[in-house]
């Protein structure tokens, strides 16, 4: 326990003196300049944030033989260029206050305007794909009360970090422990008829057992029972990069809960409904989600076309092409091929 208490705090200092020594660099150098002397560090970094080995696992089983090994390093390899540029995007936010509402194009405004005007506050869901945190700085520079739902190490100087630039990025944060100082603060702010952002893929740990590309992941109860409790409705959004180099902020129409009438039935019912959402979302992203939230049998390897054959929706021609082979369908981002379009400096 020592020891990996000795760890942690090595590693926040490490986080510590990158952020710093980044910003300093996106502060002072121009773009292009700053772009070409923090990029090696940036990389460095990033290979042990998203180590690409713990990557190709959950791939693997996934996806099993329907992709080659080659297939699938050149996917976590894309999955490690959108963490950059999207931290990367996060530094130069600090310097640019208006950076995010440049490079962001926002779809499916009127579907957050429905659900504020019911007067319950939204419960946006979302995961850990794209730039989820610039996500909530959009929303805050067009003018809502946003707020993110996060885990905040237990560490001061991390949390002094924290409080000091995260003006930068038109949000505030809630903290996610303790739970029930969580739960009365977001209950709050959707009283206040505000946004709560809640990232749902946190699969790892939780009492809903739920299917995910046909594994059983434990699901935790958390943002559907706050959406029953408080009847907020639950929109998706995500904020993913396009082939043209910038980024589209994705808001979907509010998902209808079911409600049966018995609490624990319906919590566990919705949460795998949103499960399978996720799958669905993932399936149509997969170089840019993550793949670290959730933690897969690496010994199944599950047909990736019948995942769930009770949604149809994951057999969508979207679907299929981001499930092809390498016989000559293989999409470019996964063998590490994409080519990002420069923005004028």
């Amino acid at each position: 326990m020592k020891l990996r208490i000795e760890h942690q705090h090595l590693g926040n200092r490490i986080c510590e003196m990158v952020f710093f020594f980044l910003y300093t660099l996106v502060r002072v150098l121009p773009l292009s300049l700053s772009r070409k002397t923090a990029g090696p560090f940036l990389h460095v970094f990033i290979r042990f944030a998203i180590p690409r080995n713990r990557v190709i696992r959950n791939l693997s089983a996934v996806f099993g033989r329907s992709y080659s090994r080659a297939t699938k390093d050149g996917l976590a390899r894309g999955i490690q260029e959108h963490f950059f540029r999207n931290l990367f995007d996060c530094l130069l936010q600090l310097a640019d206050d208006q950076h995010a509402m440049n490079i962001v194009h926002i779809e499916g405004k009127q579907h957050l305007e429905s659900a504020l005007r019911k007067g319950k506050g939204v419960i946006a869901f979302g995961a850990h794909i794209g730039n989820f945190v610039l996500l909530g700085t959009c929303l805050g520079l067009d003018g809502h009360q946003f707020h993110t739902l996060f885990r905040i190490p237990n560490d001061k100087r991390i949390q002094k970090l924290i409080a000091t630039f995260l003006p930068n990025y038109h949000q505030s944060v809630v903290r996610s422990r303790p739970a029930r100082s969580a739960v009365t603060k977001v209950l709050a702010a959707l009283k206040r008829n505000e946004i709560v952002h809640i990232l749902g893929d946190h699969l790892k740990k939780g009492r809903v057992d739920a299917r995910l590309f046909g594994h059983q992941v434990p699901s935790p109860r958390g943002p559907i029972s706050l959406a029953l409790r408080s009847e907020a409705p639950v929109v998706p959004m995500y904020l993913v990069r396009n082939y043209g180099g910038d980024m589209n902020l994705i808001i979907e129409p509010e998902i209808e809960l079911l409600r049966s009438g018995s609490l624990g039935e319906d919590i566990a019912t919705n949460t795998r409904r949103m499960v399978r959402y996720l799958e669905r979302l993932i399936g149509k992203y997969p170089d840019q989600w993550n793949w670290l939230t959730v933690r897969l049998n690496k010994h199944r390897t599950p047909d990736l076309n019948v995942s769930d054959s009770s949604n149809p929706d994951l057999l969508s021609e979207d679907r299929k092409k981001d499930a092809a082979g390498e016989e000559g369908q293989t999409p470019d981002f996964m063998l590490g091929k994409h080519q990002w379009k420069k923005r004028p400096v």
